[in-house]
């Protein structure tokens, strides 16, 4: 779990949950940031030159550092940032050497001007600035995850949203950076700030190596010697970014937007292969012959309707992986940029050697990475050597696919190259020569909620000597998606006891087979719909079922890796009632959103970790399940039911349901393993 000396004020959440309030926002005028890039004068050192110009760690401080709980693991304390503005429920935590960044200058909180994150923008490029001013406009506009309620404050002054001043300062400043408060109403703003940074990032390094090899060229013309240490200023190889993203249409989003951020006189190469490769599926024109009207009337028919399921399945589903977009995961890509006097210029699809930044799926670069003959064989990895960023977006996406490819990826990072082809290395940075690469690179993740696999992985592949930082969000009482279930019914939840994050699955399965399944077999039970958000739960679960002699005959399973056949006769038989029991997992759910009918009670093994898919599980459920026989007419007149089992290790997961407040209070008490909630 995460590290903190929380002392958060809860005072104000509701004790029960409620429905969620109106959203009566008023409709924000369209206009332009009133900022003056030109006037624009850079204040204090450049934070690019300020951390990759810092020396080496000595030896004994670098053995020492992975000792060291503030290098291994830094006790993380929360900042107080009224002055920005920002959402009180938005917890912003930092190390020790990650908190002068949120100090404010001249002790003027209610001035922008003076703020670290404008300080930190002054040293933007005005081409850059220029264009920063005209994309992030609605941002600022809308204002997301504010604390102003006043309408003379409304807007917040400067080029930065509210909660873009408290993202910028660590990024910025290359700490380690953990954002689990993404939403669909900040997102444009997170996503915009984070591009910013790694544009400024690479126009920056590609412009300080440009003027020292003319500065070196004008040196060599003359007779005297010159020191070469002062222009060690680039990396074994050129690739300076890695962005790893999910999918091929969310790659197509990012680069899209970084597109528009370089400005209108950018010109791109490569750019109808691209939109070929990642953008939308071009559907080929029919021909409109007479004979084949009826058939297209057909094939219309059929696209609607197949629009209108794709449609209840939820707007993020359509984002990933509707009609309109490309969901292969199975991606990656070099883009290179380069400046001359009169433009700028992108190109897509460059070597990795030659690239700025690579932008990829976790599978992909896993395959990119791995010796065919071998895969236990670590490939090519060279080109991953000298990485200052890494970006993983959409980390809650990426848990549902492979997150064992995540981290396979981040142990690739930094490692010494192999060959030593086109290097030279009177300009690789010294910190690069003592194999400190790690702890000068800045990781950041991003995800709409936190979750124990993004906490590990933070925790165990960020050395940044720029210390960390977390932002994530609390979840109030009225907030929590408990609220959203439509149905009256009766939810209990029930906790498990384990002594550790490794045994969590045996006592749960232990507990299941004592206490749950002799319950449902002696009560002939049917329409009960079990819930398993973890594959290898799942295994256990359906194992365990196949081995008893009174169940096996009485459950099907819906899994992301069953055929479509299978998953159609599987469901007929629940709803018919033939089969009493359906086990259906998480990423099942995740990838189809199946609607399953005929479901009346629910028994969630685990916790859903996208809290919208449990009151979308509890409002599927029906009392009416259909038929004339005795049966089901009994089985009508009885209440619908939700059991869920959590353990203490899911503390993430039951907050996003049932809010903060009430999350602690059934955590700590010890006394009390049995809650329950009305709706």
């Amino acid at each position: 779990d995460d590290d903190d000396d929380d002392d958060d004020d809860d005072d104000n959440d509701n004790d029960d949950p409620q429905s969620l309030k109106d959203d009566n926002s008023d409709e924000i005028e369209l206009g332009t940031i009133d900022f003056d890039c030109n006037a624009m004068v850079p204040k204090g050192q450049s934070p690019y030159l300020s951390h990759f110009n810092r020396e080496p760690l000595p030896e004994n401080e670098e053995e020492s550092a992975d000792v060291k709980p503030t290098r291994s693991r830094p006790t993380m304390k929360k900042i107080p940032l009224e002055h920005l503005h920002i959402n009180r429920n938005l917890i912003v935590q930092a190390s020790s050497d990650a908190r002068d960044n949120y100090e404010i200058e001249n002790g003027n909180g209610n001035n922008k001007e003076s703020s670290m994150a404008m300080n930190l923008f002054s040293h933007v490029g005005k081409d850059l600035a220029e264009s920063w001013c005209d994309v992030n406009a609605q941002a600022i506009r809308e204002n997301s995850d504010s604390s102003r309620e006043n309408d003379n404050e409304n807007k917040p002054n400067g080029v930065f949203s509210d909660l873009q001043s408290a993202l910028y300062p660590s990024l910025a400043s290359y700490c380690d950076t953990q954002i689990t408060c993404m939403n669909s109403s900040n997102r444009e703003g997170i996503e915009n700030v984070l591009m910013l940074h790694v544009l400024n990032h690479i126009l920056t390094a590609n412009q300080d190596i440009k003027s020292h090899s003319n500065r070196i060229r004008s040196l060599e013309k003359g007779e005297e010697d010159f020191d070469t240490e002062q222009f060690r200023d680039q990396g074994y190889t050129r690739a300076k970014v890695l962005v790893l993203l999910p999918t091929r249409s969310t790659a197509h989003q990012f680069a899209k937007a970084m597109i528009d951020m370089m400005g209108e006189d950018c010109e791109i190469e490569e750019e109808e292969r691209f939109e070929m490769e990642f953008g939308p599926p071009i559907i080929a024109a029919d021909d409109d012959d007479d004979e084949e009207n009826n058939n297209d009337d057909a094939d219309d028919n059929a696209i609607q309707r197949r629009k209108a399921v794709q449609k209840e399945k939820g707007k993020d589903w359509l984002e990933l992986f509707g009609d309109d977009v490309n969901p292969d995961d199975d991606f990656k890509i070099g883009i290179a940029f380069q400046n001359t006097k009169n433009k700028r210029k992108l190109k897509f699809y460059s070597n990795y050697y030659h690239s700025d930044i690579v932008i990829a799926s976790p599978l992909g670069l896993k395959v990119a990475t791995t010796n065919e003959d071998d895969e236990e064989d670590v490939g090519d990895v060279d080109f991953l050597s000298s990485v200052e960023i890494v970006l993983a977006h959409q980390a809650d996406v990426m848990i549902m696919q492979n997150w064992d490819h995540m981290a396979s990826v981040m142990s690739c990072l930094n490692q010494q190259p192999k060959k030593g082809t086109g290097i030279d290395f009177a300009r690789v940075r010294n910190y690069l020569l003592s194999g400190q690469a790690a702890k000068w690179r800045q990781t950041i993740f991003v995800s709409r909620f936190s979750d124990p696999h993004i906490i590990a992985a933070f925790n165990r592949h960020t050395q940044s000597i720029a210390g960390r930082v977390k932002i994530r969000r609390k979840v109030p009482s009225d907030e929590a998606s408990i609220c959203d279930v439509m149905i009256k019914m009766r939810q209990i939840f029930q906790r498990i006891s384990c002594d550790s994050i490794a045994t969590q699955g045996d006592s749960r399965l232990k507990y299941f087979k004592d206490k749950i399944l002799p319950e449902l077999l002696s009560s002939k039970q049917k329409h009960t719909l079990i819930y398993i958000p973890s594959y290898f739960d799942f295994v256990a679960l359906r194992n365990l079922l196949m081995k008893n002699d009174r169940a096996q005959y009485h459950f099907v399973s819906v899994t992301e890796y069953a055929r479509v056949s299978e998953v159609s006769r599987g469901r007929a038989r629940f709803l018919q009632g033939r089969k009493r029991i359906m086990l259906y997992t998480g990423r099942a759910h995740f990838f189809m959103r199946h609607h399953i009918k005929g479901a009346k009670h629910l028994i969630n093994y685990g916790l859903p970790e996208h809290a919208e898919f449990y009151p979308g599980l509890l409002n599927m459920l029906t009392q009416n399940v259909g038929g004339d026989s005795e049966d089901a007419l009994l089985e009508s007149e009885s209440p619908v039911t939700c059991l869920n089992l959590f353990t203490k290790y899911e503390a993430q997961c039951l907050e996003r349901i049932v809010g903060s407040k009430h999350s602690e209070r059934m955590l700590k008490n010890e006394n009390k393993k049995v809650f329950l909630f009305n709706s």
